[in-house]
């Protein structure tokens, strides 16, 4: 008895938490009338930061150039931060634009952008700026798609970013499909209903007059993330573009993937405390739902980790828990079967490969090595990474 009384309450909270991910996902799914693009007009800046880039940075400013948009109306501008490769070498044989930075105490994509901003606004007469990261390839039509959506109203656009190689290892293929999940069937939903969006660090566009306003001061290790809750907090919408594409190149290797992987399993936690109130409080005084999914966003842990979670209890009511045909058995196998439903629609709505199914079996030691960097870090207490 006393077991029913912990299972079944953890199974209603699993049942909402589901119930959340599946409207964003349903939201998503509406159809959206394909409006025709508008001519091009807004006048872009490229930054693309970049530390010891010089494997990568030469085919990202070669698809740079070769997107379909005027010349005229976009400047690439790579920021070398404390490079002691060939770095800098490369970009200008490229005739890109290249600011050297000199400042190796203070590295790191956050502090880039915090210092290069006020020097664009001096700089040039540049409508919006496109943060790219070194590795980062741009649809053909990405400048022309954010364009358009500037040109309608929004301020902040973030593009849709996809692994480059789904297929080529099982290490990219899962992320391949973490990212469906996240892009597909979140952001696209909170699109539709006109709540802001995450920031994911690349493919992400600022209008001028937000950058005039607000600057960037956000330089923990989610940076991205940290400035999209202050944009909200200021009633600054960020706009997911899901016809915006880029895609990233992600290491293949745990070893090289663990640096990824902790800023992306660790970071928000560590900014969570301080905008989780400010987001709640801010959402009962406008009576606005999407502050309250923004405080879910910092709330929940990644979909991995939240698996293992999920597992995990389910593993031990099936244990210790089941007692024959009653509501925790209904409540806990609704909830595996809601989980596993969940990845299946992710894998169809990104049109995953075969290889990318095939992966999925690799799924069990996948997840448990996420668990190992959030609590390895977690107990490291290193709240501060670079690049």
């Amino acid at each position: 008895m006393l077991l029913d009384l912990l299972f079944l309450p953890a199974g209603i909270f699993f049942l909402l938490i589901l119930a959340y991910l599946y409207f964003l996902a349903i939201v998503g799914m509406w159809p959206e009338k394909q409006a025709e693009l508008s001519q091009p007009q807004i006048k872009f800046a490229l930054i693309i930061p970049a530390h010891n880039e010089a494997e990568l940075i030469g085919r990202t400013l070669a698809q740079a150039q070769a997107v379909n948009y005027p010349g005229l109306l976009y400047e690439i501008i790579v920021v070398a931060d404390s490079c002691d490769d060939d770095t800098e070498k490369i970009v200008l044989q490229a005739g890109v634009t290249c600011w050297p930075r000199r400042d190796p105490a203070h590295r790191g994509k956050g502090n880039v952008l915090k210092w290069v901003f006020p020097r664009l606004l001096k700089y040039g007469n540049h409508d919006a700026f496109v943060v790219l990261d070194a590795d980062t390839h741009m649809d053909g039509e990405f400048l022309l798609r954010i364009n358009h959506h500037m040109l309608h109203g929004a301020q902040v656009v973030q593009g849709y970013s996809q692994v480059r190689h789904p297929g080529e290892s099982p290490m990219e293929s899962l992320a391949f499909l973490g990212f469906a999940l996240s892009r597909n069937l979140r952001y696209r939903g909170r699109s539709r209903l006109g709540w802001t969006s995450n920031l994911l660090g690349t493919g992400m566009c600022f209008g001028r007059k937000v950058i005039e306003e607000y600057g960037w001061n956000t330089t923990s290790m989610v940076e991205d993330i940290e400035y999209e809750m202050m944009l909200h907090l200021h009633g600054v919408r960020v706009f997911f573009a899901a016809d915006a594409g880029v895609t990233v190149e992600l290491h293949n290797s745990l070893n090289h993937s663990k640096g990824q992987r902790t800023r992306w399993d660790i970071g928000k936690f560590t900014i969570r405390n301080t905008y989780v109130p400010k987001l709640l409080r801010e959402g009962i005084r406008r009576r606005d739902p999407s502050y309250f999914d923004s405080a879910m966003e910092l709330l929940l842990p990644p979909f991995a980790l939240l698996c293992v979670i999920v597992l995990a209890f389910s593993g031990l009511f099936f244990l210790f828990g089941y007692h024959g045909v009653t509501l925790n058995l209904y409540i806990w196998s609704a909830v595996v079967t809601g989980f596993l439903l969940y990845i299946l629609i992710g894998l169809i709505t990104a049109r995953a490969g075969i290889r990318v199914y095939r992966s999925l079996l690799y799924a069990p030691f996948f997840m448990l090595w996420r668990c190992w960097i959030v609590c390895h870090e977690s107990f490291k207490g290193n709240k501060e990474r670079t690049w």
